[in-house]
C-alpha cells in the first residue's frame, strides 16, 4: 500500500492550520487540522487514524477536503435540521409582549398562545427571548 501524506505545507498554512488546531470552535475542525499537521509531520494515515481514534478513510477525505478548498474543506458545511418554530414576525411580537410582561414567562407564553395559535413550551420562550438578548 502507497503511504500518502499532504503537500508541504507553507508557513501560512502552518500557521492556519496551528490556529484552528488550537483556537477552532469546532472540535471536528480542531481534529481535522490536527491531522493535517501530523501528515505534514510525516506521520502515515495509519498513523494518524490511531492517533486520532477514527477510520483510516475519515483521514484520506480529510487529507482530498484539504487539498481541494484548504481550510474551508475541513470546516463542516451547514446541515439541514428541525424547522424553527418560532419565525421573525413571532421573534418580533415577543419583544413587544416582553415590554408588557416583563419577568412574567407564563403570562407571555399564554398571550403568545391567544395572539398566535402557536403553543410553545416555556423553554422555547426562554431560548427565543435569550438568543434575541432580552
Amino acid at each position: 500500500m502507497e503511504k500518502r501524506f499532504v503537500a508541504p505545507l507553507t508557513e501560512p498554512e502552518q500557521q492556519t492550520l496551528t490556529s484552528a488546531y488550537h483556537h477552532g470552535e469546532k472540535r471536528a475542525l480542531r481534529r481535522r487540522a490536527h491531522a493535517i499537521l501530523l501528515s505534514d509531520q510525516g506521520h502515515t494515515i495509519n498513523q494518524i487514524s490511531e492517533i486520532l481514534q477514527v477510520r483510516r478513510d475519515a483521514v484520506s477525505r480529510w487529507f482530498k477536503q484539504w487539498e481541494v478548498s484548504g481550510l474551508d474543506g475541513l470546516i463542516d458545511k451547514p446541515r439541514s435540521g428541525r424547522t424553527p418554530v418560532l419565525d421573525e414576525h413571532d421573534h418580533k411580537r415577543l419583544q413587544a409582549l416582553v415590554a408588557e410582561h416583563p419577568h412574567h414567562i407564563r403570562a407571555l407564553q399564554a398571550r403568545f398562545q391567544e395572539e398566535t395559535g402557536k403553543s410553545v413550551a416555556t423553554v422555547t420562550l426562554r431560548r427565543a427571548l435569550k438568543k434575541k438578548w432580552l
